[in-house]
Order: C-alpha cells, then structure tokens, then sequence
C-alpha cells in the first residue's frame, strides 16, 4: 500500500543549511587558469591568476617570468620589472630574466640600465645573439655606436650572414651619419633576403636622409606588402608620401599606423599637420590633444594648438599654449613667431615685437617674420623700416604677394 508523505505539522519544510562552494586554492589550478585566459588574450585575468598562484608558490620562476612579460604587454613596466627581478634573485643564471628586465628598461627609456642588465647576462652565455643584439640597440640610442658596432661585428664573426646583424650594422652607420655605407649595408641585406622587411624600411629611411624621396617610397611600398600591420612602416610612407605632396594617401597610411600603434605620437602630430592643412581643424585638435596626454611637455603639440586656436580667433587661448611651448623650447623660431602673432592680433604690439625679434634672431631669412615685422614698423610710423623688412621679406620669398602687395602701396 503506498504511503503518503506528509509535511511537518508546522507546514514548513526543512531547510538544509548549505556550505558555500570554495575553488580549490592551489598553485597549479591558478597557473593552469592563467595559462588558459593568457591563450584567449584575457590578460587582466590572466594576471589576476598568476599574481595568485605567485602568491602561493614563492619559488617558483616560469610564472614571475609569465606574469612579466603580461605586465609588460599591458604597459606596467614597473610591475614587470619587479617580476624579473625576483626571477632573477630565484635563479641568477636565468637569461631569460635578465632579457626581460632589460626590455622593461628599454621601453621605459632607461637605456643606461637596459645595457647594463644585458651587459651583465652575456656573461652568462656570450652568444646569446638575441640579447647581443639588444645590447646592440641600447648602445645605438645612447649614441654609443662603437660599442654598438663592436656586439654586431662578435655575432657577424661567428654568423657571417646572420640578417638581423646586418640589419642593425645598416642602422649604425644610419646614425653615425655614414649614409653611403648604410646604403650599402642594407642593400645587401635586402639581396640576401628580398622578403625581409625591416631591411627594406631602414633602407627608405637611408634614402630619405639622401633626398631620394621616390626611392624612399618604392622601398616603404614594399615593406608594406611584407608587413601591412608594422606601424613604422605605415608611418615612414604616410611621411615620405606627405614630403612628396601626395597628402590625402599619407593620411591613409597614417591612420593606418595609429590603428595598429595609437601612442606613435610622431604618427599623431604628423596626422595633425596634414588634417591642418586639408582644412579639418577639429581632427587635427583631437590628434595634437592626444599627443598631450601621451608626452604634456610636447612642444610640437602645444605650437599646433596654438595655430589652430589663432586661426580660429581664440588669442588667449592660444597665447597660453605658446607660453607653455616656449617655457620648453624658448629657442625655437616659429614658436617665438606665433606668440608674436597672437600679441599682434590682441594690439600689444610692443610684446608682439619682442618675440619678433627673438624670432628674427634664431631665424632671419623666415620671409613671414620679415612681413609682420614690416607691417610692426609701419603700425609705429616708421614707414622706411617697414619697406626695408618687406624687401627683404621678397629676397627670401621672391613669389610673397602680401610684401608684393604692401610694397606697391606704401614704396
């Protein structure tokens, strides 16, 4: 016979008290987890992982090296460093840990310190050519290109053909000024190995630095093709094409080369100029802004905000800008040029003339100085002064209609 169950004569059920789930806290699981969200590019959580399973396992060395090297993707250098360090002091043979300290070091701009650490690491293996290499360009941009040619030539000895030595003995020379044997150089490399990109940029970058602009963009062109997301190359053609005149496909491959790198700041200030000068204001406002918040101290930026502001009618503003240039660069003509523009335009003309002359002094052959400067002297009643500055406006500047134009009515 089937029994009915009947509920407690309170009419309330019982209630179970359930213990809340907990993930097991181990190192492996936090490790494994890591490793999984690092594969599917999730690098916040993967370095929530991995500083846990750090945490739990105080010795051990292939997740500080992991950890690291996340933090550096995600642009925390210190925290990487920090990472390597304590690699290192876990296991001080580790060269990987010291590569790794040292591109922190690099891409922090300290290259003092980057030499140093992998100074220090080759002694530990003295043909890890990697970490030569890298040596190599530490020395390069603390202008030290000796000691940088010295790396290159101990991997050339032993690997005569080794393309990437090559490559950077090309950009040595490039810098050192010895452009014929750049050239050379990276030619070379570029019959040794027709597909290899780098070569190809650095060898347009020679020809640029030689005047041949062309040639310079041929080469680009073709290490487009090889790397089409290498936002140096994007850069150097939109800056060869943009010296050649051809602005609207500069700008293409510009924007291209910010898509791919959005803190190339050479990339937004040159973009800038050009939507400046294709009549977009408030594109160009937005890349020199970005600029700022990139390098606050950039005086490029701070200049073309300033220009933008005056051509709008916005003196103060602009005047501001100029001061905040000029505090770093108080040497630099067109600066001093602008700020005496924008006094003008607000009549303190007595300003305006003091940066003039600033101007005039660090730049006398700048037509455009000379015509302010006549139309200064003429505002002040000294119409000789104001004829001989427009003059010599015209010597510099033979094709100027505004001192052809001033000329004709006040000779």
């Amino acid at each position: 016979m089937e029994q009915n169950v009947c509920p407690p004569e309170s009419g309330r059920a019982k209630v179970i008290q359930l213990q809340p789930f907990r993930r097991t806290q181990n190192f492996e699981s936090h490790y494994e987890l890591g490793r999984q969200y690092r594969e599917q590019g999730r690098l916040d959580l993967a370095i929530r992982e991995w500083q846990r399973a750090a945490a739990l396992d105080k010795t051990h060395l292939e997740v500080r090296l992991d950890l690291g090297v996340v933090l550096a993707e995600k642009g925390m250098l210190e925290p990487a460093a920090q990472c390597f360090k304590s690699a290192i002091e876990l296991d001080s043979t580790c060269t990987e840990a010291h590569y790794y300290l040292g591109l922190a070091y690099f891409q922090q701009d300290d290259m003092e310190k980057a030499a140093k650490v992998w100074s220090n690491a080759l002694r530990l293996d003295p043909e890890d050519w990697e970490l030569r290499l890298s040596l190599a360009e530490a020395y390069i941009e603390l202008g030290k290109h000796a000691k940088a040619l010295r790396q290159i030539e101990r991997i050339l000895k032993v690997q005569p053909y080794h393309l990437d030595a090559l490559n950077l003995r090309g950009v040595i020379y490039l810098h050192s000024g010895d452009l014929a044997r750049a050239r050379q150089e990276l030619r070379d490399c570029v019959q040794i190995d027709p597909n290899f990109p780098r070569s190809r940029m650095n060898l347009g970058v020679v020809y640029m630095h030689q005047g041949f602009t062309d040639m310079a963009i041929l080469e680009f062109r073709r290490a487009y093709r090889l790397s089409p997301t290498n936002p140096d190359i994007l850069y150097n053609l939109g800056h060869a094409l943009s010296h050649r005149g051809v602005y609207d496909e500069a700008r293409t491959y510009l924007m291209k080369a910010l898509e791919f790198d959005p803190q190339l700041l050479e990339g937004l200030l040159l973009l800038g100029a050009l939507e400046v000068r294709a009549g977009l204001p408030d594109s160009a406002r937005e890349r020199f802004a970005r600029a700022l918040e990139i390098d606050p101290q950039e005086p490029e930026a701070l200049g073309a905000l300033a220009h933008i502001h005056m051509v709008g009618g916005e003196m103060d503003q602009a005047r501001r800008y100029l001061e905040q240039a000029l505090k770093l660069c108080p040497e630099h003509a067109g600066l001093q040029l602008l700020q005496a523009k924008a006094y003008h335009a607000l009549k303190k003309s007595s300003k305006a003339l003091t940066h003039l002359r600033r101007s005039l002094r660090l730049n006398p052959q700048n037509a455009e100085a000379q015509l302010l400067m006549g139309d200064l002297m003429l505002e002040r009643g000294q119409k000789p002064m104001a004829v001989q500055a427009w003059e010599t406006a015209l010597q510099h500047e033979p094709e100027m209609s505004e001192a052809q134009q001033r000329l004709a009515q006040h000779r």
